[in-house]
């Protein structure tokens, strides 16, 4: 009897997550045509994260690196990197990277941001961001200047709940699994493009070992990325416009990391095959791989 409240109570609560989402559907997702209809990848997908160990895989296989469609995120084309690889695609979702009343130095971050797309950016780019950035103009106004770069809207919508309807408004592109990390978003994107395999590189995800909390109870974290040549112990911030407590940064972070369990099974439903190249990485969600023994077909 026990046994059976408990797979009823379970039952309840996938169906009230159903509901929610679809809630969250109705109220946020948008018509994204562009998103929806994206052409199919020719080559297998490789995406570069932004953490630490990114700086030697980058220099150890500068040449393989080209039989792969690139997607890059976040503030990657502050580094030097950029020009020489040329992602084809560019993902960057942080609501610091388009709202105006955050705090100031996430604003000169941004601009930083899109002025070296808009001036750096000589080849064909797919620029991917949220659905909701489309009533923020100072971002736009910057990356207009540059034709080659096409702006792509993506609904970031958390969609959780029975798998049918996951799977039926994922396919949809009505919104993906909760995107507590920009890679969420990344290998959605990566799976929408209908890539046969894909590649994570540069995904360390380590923060949980560089966490610490300060005399002022300030919870303090060293977020270093690949094109930082130094870095501070710096407070996790909420939108640029609050810094958050410890159980709020935890609890993002069981999220996300929960969300990469649920991209998992969702590419054995779509017959991809995602792949980890970081070594050490905290994702525990995909095959670990190594790049150099890696023989996919693309030439």
């Amino acid at each position: 009897m026990q046994d059976f409240l408990i797979k009823i109570n379970s039952w309840f609560q996938v169906f009230k997550k159903t509901c929610l989402s679809y809630a969250k559907i109705l109220l946020f997702s948008k018509t994204t045509k562009q998103y929806k209809q994206l052409a199919k990848s020719e080559k297998d997908i490789l995406i570069l994260g932004n953490g630490p160990s990114l700086n030697l895989f980058l220099e150890k296989n500068k040449e393989k690196i080209k039989n792969y469609n690139l997607i890059a995120v976040n503030h990657f084309a502050t580094s030097e990197a950029y020009t020489e690889i040329k992602p084809d695609y560019y993902i960057a979702i942080a609501h610091d990277l388009f709202l105006d009343n955050v705090m100031p130095h996430f604003v000169q971050a941004s601009n930083k941001l899109f002025n070296t797309l808009a001036e750096k950016t000589k080849w064909k780019l797919k620029f991917f961001i949220s659905t909701e950035a489309k009533k923020h103009k100072r971002w736009q106004e910057i990356l207009g200047k540059n034709k080659n770069i096409e702006i792509i809207y993506i609904n970031l919508t958390p969609i959780e709940g029975f798998k049918k309807f996951m799977y039926r408004n994922f396919d949809k592109a009505r919104g993906m699994p909760r995107p507590h990390n920009i890679m969420i978003p990344a290998i959605f994107t990566a799976l929408r493009l209908q890539a046969k395999n894909i590649l994570l590189a540069g995904v360390d995800h380590s923060w949980l070992k560089e966490l610490h909390v300060n005399n002022e109870n300030k919870v303090l974290v060293y977020n270093q990325h690949f094109y930082e040549k130094e870095t501070k112990a710096k407070q996790f911030d909420y939108g640029g416009q609050r810094y958050v407590k410890l159980h709020e940064i935890l609890y993002t972070l069981s999220e996300a990391f929960k969300s990469y369990h649920i991209l998992k099974e969702y590419a054995d439903y779509k017959q991809t095959e995602i792949f980890n190249l970081t070594e050490n990485s905290f994702i525990d969600a995909f095959n670990r791989a190594n790049f150099e023994e890696l023989n996919f077909k693309n030439k």
